[in-house]
Order: structure tokens, then sequence, then C-alpha cells
């Protein structure tokens, strides 16, 4: 098992919460505050400039922000309204959903860092995890030192049931020795009692809710806006800090 040295749990989280940053910023980017079309004399400075046929000059179109000025040739798929909030939101919805996932992956890797501790005095939920006996057969086949194939079974199962939802935080990291770590968060971040574990939820069950039912309620898609996904963004940021 040894090899390159691993990354640190809080360095896994924030190289994947980066990918959230950056559909945020994308989406405050492309996000138009222009109220009117192009004015001509910008099209016919432009045309040229793109090296397009006279024709065409009059379809040439723009939007614009504090960050960006995009233009639009007018003879494609993209329109100035599809750069507006609602229908920027597929971004920020695939930001939830990075949230989610750098805490997902970020429990992960801080549960499997405390598997050899855990081995001291093994926790009962520990204790009661199942082996196979194709588990079995594979570990005395593969290793000789079988404690090695026993670490993957664990770190499989953490990998497998870790989630950014509190009540499979608390599972995976009960699973390796950590309990009642709840108030000693909230009290870090100085929230009020059970703060975290209920911002932690409303981030998972937006992810899910994303993920298995397209972000509907009933026939329409729900809203989503920048500031509800910076909200998720900083809660997460904030209660991984704590538990560091």
């Amino acid at each position: 098992m040894a090899g390159k040295a691993q990354p640190k749990p809080i360095e896994v989280f924030e190289a994947n919460i980066a990918d959230a940053e950056r559909l945020v910023a994308l989406t405050r980017a492309l996000q138009n505050t222009r109220t009117y079309r192009m004015r001509r004399e910008l099209r016919q400075a432009i045309g040229p400039v793109l090296k397009l046929p006279k024709r065409s000059w009059d379809s040439l179109d723009c939007v614009e922000s504090g960050d960006v000025f995009v233009v639009m040739k007018g003879n494609g798929a993209i329109r100035r309204e599809h750069f507006t909030e609602p229908e920027l939101r597929p971004l920020l919805r695939q930001a939830v959903v990075a949230i989610a996932a750098a805490v997902e992956s970020y429990v992960a890797e801080k549960a499997c860092s405390y598997i050899s501790e855990a081995w001291g005095k093994p926790p009962d939920r520990l204790r009661a995890l199942a082996l196979s006996l194709g588990d079995v057969l594979e570990i005395e086949a593969k290793y000789t030192r079988r404690l090695w194939g026993y670490r993957e079974v664990v770190e499989t199962y953490i990998e497998r049931e870790a989630s950014a939802h509190p009540a499979k935080v608390g599972i995976v990291l009960s699973t390796v020795g950590k309990k009642g770590f709840w108030p000693q968060i909230d009290a870090r971040r100085r929230v009020p009692k059970g703060t975290s574990e209920l911002q932690l939820q409303e981030l998972a069950d937006r992810r899910n809710k994303i993920a298995h039912t397209g972000d509907r309620i009933g026939s329409k898609r729900a809203t989503l806006s920048i500031d509800d996904v910076e909200a998720h963004y900083l809660n997460a940021k904030s209660i991984v800090e704590a538990m560091e």
C-alpha cells in the first residue's frame, strides 16, 4: 500500500469545490445586464473585425455584464435570452451537485484517515461490517499482510456510504470511532445548535432533487439563484473547516 503521499482531506475538498466556484463565477459573468441589442454602428465596426460578410452584419447582437462582452453572430442557436438567470440555472444546478460532491469526498477521505486509529479499539459499527466469503478468499490470495485487505474493505464501504447528508456523515465517521461532533462544529462556527446538520441536509436534499427529478416541482423546474448556491457553498466550506 506504500506509494505516493495521499492528499489531505481538506486538499481533496478544496480541489473539488473549486468546480462549484467556477460554475458560479461563470453564471455571474454570463448574466446579461444589457437591455438593448447591439447598436448599428457597433455592428458595422465588429462585422469586419470578425471577417463576416457584410450581409450578415445586421444579425449581430451582444450581451454584456461587468466581466464580459459576448458577441453573437446571429446565425447560430444562441440568443440573448439564453443569458438570463433562468436560462443559466443549469450551471447553478451543477454547482450544487459539485458542492455536495466536495463534501462527500471530504467525508470519505477524512473517515479513511481514521481507520488505522480505529483498529486499536474497533467501534461497534466497524465490528459489524460484514465480509463475504469472496472478500476473505481475495484477501487471502492477494495480501501477505491481511490487515491491508481488511482496510481496503473498510475503505470501499466508506466510499460507498459517504454523502453530504448529515445522517450519512454520522454513520461514516462513527464507523471509525468519531461520534458526537455536531455540537462542536456548531460551536466552532458560532451558530445555533443543529444549524450545521440542517444546512448539510438542505444541500443534500437539493442535490438529490437535481440528480433524481431534474429539480422539478410538479411540471416546472424549481427556482435557483446565485445567492442560493453561494449560501450552500459558504455553509459547506464553513462546516468542513470546522471539522478540520
